[in-house]
């Protein structure tokens, strides 16, 4: 045990409430403070909840970009955004959440060291999460869960099926305003494509190098699909990807840049899509979520815990990881996706965009 979590567990047997906040009505709080796909992960778990208690408060502490994301979502009552870094907001945070008096705290996934101490002090009956993956704090939880390989969305039904809900509806979804779907069709507008072509998103970026199929690949990959298929290219990426993403364009035939548009809005414009292809990142998920026929491209993670779910428009191509151990963040050039071929893909792709016009 390193030297803060001694701290940290020695603070919280020190202050620990001595009175929980027992109540008839269950009071939820999430906690989900990652990223994109993380964030969409749990939503069929939110779901489950709303469903199975439909008065009860729903709170989710989150990201920014989660709250972007989460916005329009009818079944959450409060988004609370937990600032990065945390601890200069940490007494405000608590203070907040203190007065909402919780009963029970699920954790789905938070990468701050204190959020899950925080949760501890909240007085909740239960506080309920998967080991393992909690920076050595899974003695904070009083329901603690396995951390048994499974899909991440099928672990965050897991969390929540302890207080007894559940859905037949395991899907992500994701919540577009009216001003999201409008700010998509203008940028479409403004770019005067026809609208008999077939629109392919094509998104090169991540956040992480080792998970970026090359920009030479995209390249050719959308050039032939330009030749093969007539339709028009949109290369997305947010706006600190803008280098790639226009390096890309500018070498396709008619493509045009995506980089610029709020989260949503974004969203919106890959729900227009024909078809996406798209390294495994945020947006790829986004595009899972909204059913857009969409092929992601995976290495070294495993696509059956992090891939599509149950999803007949979703494929994936993966390849095992090429070094033994897996440095994964450390690692500067995408060796294992190199084992993915442009043919591969092009035929991939072929496949599934006829697949969906049959």
């Amino acid at each position: 045990m390193n030297y803060k979590n001694k701290l940290i567990k020695s603070f919280i047997n020190l202050l620990r409430p001595k009175t929980l906040n027992i109540s008839e009505e269950k009071r939820f709080l999430i906690l989900s403070t990652t990223g994109l796909g993380d964030t969409l992960w749990g939503t069929p778990a939110i779901r489950a909840l709303r469903e199975c208690f439909p008065t009860s408060y729903i709170g989710v502490v989150t990201s920014p970009i989660g709250k972007a994301l989460l916005q329009h979502n009818r079944r959450i009552d409060e988004l609370i955004v937990a600032k990065n870094p945390l601890l200069p907001s940490l007494f405000p945070l608590y203070r907040r959440l203190k007065a909402k008096k919780i009963t029970h705290v699920l954790s789905f996934h938070t990468s701050q060291r204190p959020m899950l101490p925080l949760a501890a002090l909240l007085g909740a009956t239960e506080i309920i999460g998967t080991i393992g993956i909690n920076k050595g704090l899974d003695c904070l939880f009083t329901h603690p869960l396995e951390n048994t390989p499974m899909h991440e969305i099928q672990r965050r039904l897991c969390i929540v099926g302890q207080v007894g809900a559940h859905t037949l509806d395991s899907s992500m979804e994701i919540s577009l305003s009216p001003e999201d779907e409008k700010a998509a069709d203008a940028f479409l507008e403004e770019l005067h494509i026809p609208s008999y072509l077939p629109l392919i998103a094509l998104h090169p970026g991540a956040k992480d190098t080792f998970k970026q199929w090359p920009a030479s690949h995209f390249i050719e990959l959308g050039n032939r699909l330009v030749q093969d298929l007539g339709c028009r290219i949109i290369v997305t990426g947010t706006p600190s990807e803008k280098a790639l993403v226009d390096a890309i364009a500018k070498n396709i035939e008619g493509a045009r840049s995506a980089t610029q548009l709020p989260l949503l809005a974004a969203a919106a414009l890959i729900k227009r899509m024909d078809l996406m292809i798209a390294n495994d990142t945020g947006p790829m998920h986004v595009s899972f979520a909204l059913r857009v026929p969409t092929i992601g491209l995976f290495a070294p993670t495993d696509p059956k815990l992090c891939g599509p779910y149950y999803s007949e428009l979703a494929q994936t191509i993966a390849k095992k990881p090429t070094c033994t151990p897996c440095i994964r963040k450390s690692c500067k050039e995408p060796f294992c996706l190199l084992q993915i071929g442009v043919q591969e893909v092009y035929d991939a792709a072929l496949k599934l965009y006829y697949k969906v016009q049959a």
